[in-house]
């Protein structure tokens, strides 16, 4: 048997590691195969997927207790691997379990079978010289997207970085969260501290898993 063999049995590992190799070549499959197509119809195509991948594993689960200068100590710990064809001496107590473990992936839409959701935001003047952001959420279908939570915040660190200085506390979004309205469309107004330095503000927007950057000019 060679090193590396030998090696490669001896190695333990988790549960989650085992499964978390199986759905990174699961994805790296998917990958290779979304790269080739089949041309169909005149403006048809056709891609491949991977609807299933089911899997057997046949693993050694083996209790350890370790044992020093001939006294057996209380720590115990429970390791799998592979299952292998011959046992490898060792010093340790060792009580060995054969285990089959069986599962499968399963393909399924992104975002339920919708259309993905797409995001836009961008700063607006308001009355008195109020700045404001204004964010649309829609699908890729062009539908609006009533009721989302959308979620603004100042990004203070990114605005020093655009403007040189940090901005002052009392510089903030009026509204923190917003729903969307009947458009799909949220809308909050900035508070701009008195003595404001700060040419631009960052901020930074959240949606339907999705997060946004833009910065806003202060009006001077």
């Amino acid at each position: 048997m060679s090193d590396t063999t030998q090696q490669a049995q001896e190695l333990f590992g988790t549960l989650d590691e085992y499964l978390l190799e199986l759905a990174d070549g699961l994805a790296k499959a998917q990958q290779e195969l979304g790269g080739i197509s089949a041309a169909g119809a005149p403006g048809r195509q056709f891609t491949y997927y991977v609807p299933k991948l089911e899997f057997e594993l046949r693993m050694d689960l083996r209790v350890e207790t370790s044992t020093t200068a001939g006294t057996v100590t209380n720590a115990k710990a429970l390791k799998m691997r592979p299952v292998r064809l011959a046992d490898v001496a060792s010093s340790q107590t060792q009580t060995e379990v054969v285990s089959v473990i069986r599962g499968s992936f399963v393909a399924v839409p992104a975002n339920e079978g919708l259309p993905p959701v797409v995001l836009d935001a961008r700063c607006v003047m308001g009355d008195g010289g109020v700045p404001g952001v204004v964010v649309r959420v829609r699908n890729a279908a062009g539908e609006a997207l009533p009721g989302v939570e959308v979620e603004f915040n100042l990004d203070r660190r990114t605005t020093q970085t655009l403007s040189g200085v940090a901005p002052l506390a009392g510089t903030d979004v009026v509204l923190a969260v917003v729903r969307t309205d009947a458009a799909g469309e949220a809308r909050t107004t900035l508070r701009v501290a008195a003595g404001e330095r700060a040419r631009f503000l960052a901020l930074t927007v959240d949606a339907a898993s999705r997060t946004l950057a833009l910065s806003c000019e202060v009006p001077r």
